[in-house]
């Protein structure tokens, strides 16, 4: 009993809980807005799917300057509550506005409706996300006193947590969708029906997990814009993990699920069941800490990805067949595993080559082109979403019902669904063959800056 309580290594189930409630909150608000805005904006608010789509690529054209200011405000944050946690309150600034953005009318003109959902849209995904990205490696790191393995515990296990957050909504929304969202008002009931509660769990992070001071003990607190600038410059491996969760985030942001199983397979609410049953692969994540001590992070990526890469071949090949579709589906969430959940382990990579290249570590700003460009990807794949049906010919509608689409839209449809994200997936496959450079570099880097330090301990003892 008290060797185990006395385990460095042990993760507490209160504290692992208490760390994953802002996870599975913002799981789910990504889950309802990058899946069924779109369809929302379409049939019910009767907006063009290319007005849709070119204005949700358009917001990210200010998620480069805030992700910049965001890392950089983490980085040199120093309150009484830590480094990172304050910022934990932006996740209720991103519920109220997922409130506002489902809360538009279809009686407003057009141009009204565009700025709603313009400012909304920027506002969850530019500032308040923009700040949750940013603080949350600093604060892992801070909330279980920079521990590799508990912090591989977290990421992996908490992965399965997060999965179940929104896989609980994503099967449950489609369901209430089908009997609430008919129209505009039956939309804000459903949206507050999860935003309330989730807002109140997102918090709980904040509430009960306090950071480790001794973390930031005897370091130079100030980082400087021009060291940020040094670190894009000289860290090539950030550009290449951005570019992986860029793509990442383009294959998730196509969001044609709703459009696939209202269109293509004809029922929404099957679209529920295809979350129920990925279930199957909760117990990935359990290995993931085994599988860790014998391949790399990007090594798992490029295993993950390839296999994701045949789902999606099986999906446009099942076409309108349910249970050929599912068996593809299953294959293509293992995508989500290791690029979801484990995206904090290349953090602290990438802040180790930065203080191996002399500079502090900024864990927050490390994750700032990353963090970009992943807002821009879930925008990029929203907008070619929105563009690409447009151009297809999609038929939309104010009333809430199902329209008839022409040859060309159910043939864009199918390609959002399974060949454009196939594409992303063997990109991505590339870029992690690379990433994995930076892995196989790590052990050298961080016997070369224990040298360095003891170096300086020395020197200053003969001072």
């Amino acid at each position: 009993m008290g060797k185990k309580g006395n385990n460095p290594n042990r993760l507490p189930v209160g504290k692992f809980f208490a760390w994953k409630s802002r996870d599975v909150s913002l799981a789910a608000m990504n889950t309802i807005i990058l899946g069924f805005l779109a369809i929302y904006c379409t049939d019910t608010l009767g907006m063009s799917a290319a007005l849709v789509g070119t204005l949700l690529m358009a917001s990210k054209v200010f998620d480069g300057v805030t992700d910049l200011f965001a890392g950089f405000l983490v980085d040199n944050t120093k309150t009484r509550w830590g480094k990172a946690r304050p910022y934990e309150f932006a996740i209720l600034g991103v519920w109220l506005c997922t409130i506002l953005l489902f809360s538009a009318s279809p009686e407003w003109s057009g141009g009204i409706k565009a700025v709603w959902v313009f400012v909304m849209y920027t506002m969850i995904f530019s500032i308040f996300n923009t700040l949750l990205n940013a603080n949350q490696t600093p604060y892992m790191i801070r909330a279980f006193s920079n521990n590799r393995q508990v912090i591989t515990k977290v990421s992996s296990f908490g992965g399965i947590v997060s999965m179940l957050g929104g896989m609980a909504v994503s099967v449950s929304f489609p369901m209430l969708m089908a009997r609430l969202a008919t129209s505009a008002a039956g939309w804000r009931t459903l949206i507050l029906i999860y935003a309330l509660p989730l807002a109140v769990i997102g918090i709980l992070r904040f509430v009960f997990l306090k950071e480790d001071p001794s973390i930031d003990a005897g370091t130079d607190d100030k980082v400087r814009f021009k060291e940020i600038f040094t670190m894009l410059k000289n860290n090539k491996y950030c550009w290449i993990y951005a570019g992986i969760m860029g793509l990442y985030q383009i294959a998730v942001g196509f969001g044609a699920g709703t459009y696939y199983f209202t269109y293509i397979i004809g029922d929404i609410t099957k679209f529920g069941l295809v979350s129920v049953l990925s279930v199957v692969l909760l117990p990935v994540m359990f290995v993931f800490p085994a599988m860790m001590k014998k391949m790399s992070v990007a090594r798992l990526f490029t295993v993950f990805t390839v296999i994701s890469l045949v789902g999606y071949i099986i999906v446009f090949i099942g076409g309108n067949n349910f249970g050929i579709v599912l068996a593809g589906i299953i294959l293509t969430t293992l995508l989500n595993l290791p690029l979801g959940y484990l995206g904090a382990l290349v953090i602290m990579q990438l802040a180790t080559y930065n203080e191996y290249m002399g500079l502090p570590r900024m864990e927050g700003s490390s994750g700032v082109v990353s963090g970009f460009t992943s807002k821009v990807g879930g925008g990029i794949g929203a907008g070619l979403c929105g563009i690409l049906l447009g151009a297809a010919g999609y038929v939309t509608s104010t009333s809430g019902s199902v329209a008839v689409q022409p040859d060309s839209a159910l043939l864009m449809i199918r390609c959002l669904y399974s060949v454009f994200p196939g594409i992303c997936a063997l990109l991505i496959t590339i870029l992690s063959i690379m990433l994995g450079k930076l892995g196989r570099k790590i052990p050298e880097m961080e016997a070369e800056i224990e040298k360095r330090k003891t170096a300086r301990e020395d020197g200053r003892t003969q001072a």
